[in-house]
């Protein structure tokens, strides 16, 4: 449950950052008003999904890879 919520929190704080930060980088790299420029929100979007799959999935890893080197250390020690 905490990867989950690690995840939605990252996707929080990266949907705030492209919404007020990139708008504003967003306006020198796509030319055009806010009009236009709401065209690349679906961009944002998939990007933001993105971010919080890939967090979700590292945290998954990670804990895996730490169960694993915990049974090793285990069979290590008793040998």
């Amino acid at each position: 449950m905490k990867k989950l919520i690690n995840g939605v929190i990252a996707m929080i704080i990266f949907y705030i950052f492209n919404m007020f930060i990139m708008q504003i980088i967003g306006q020198f790299i796509f030319f055009g008003d806010d009009f236009i420029i709401s065209y690349h929100m679906f961009t944002y979007t998939g990007v933001m999904t993105l971010c919080g799959i890939v967090i979700v999935c590292t945290y998954i890893i990670v804990e895996k890879l730490n169960d694993i080197k915990k049974k090793l250390n285990d069979v290590n020690t008793d040998i």
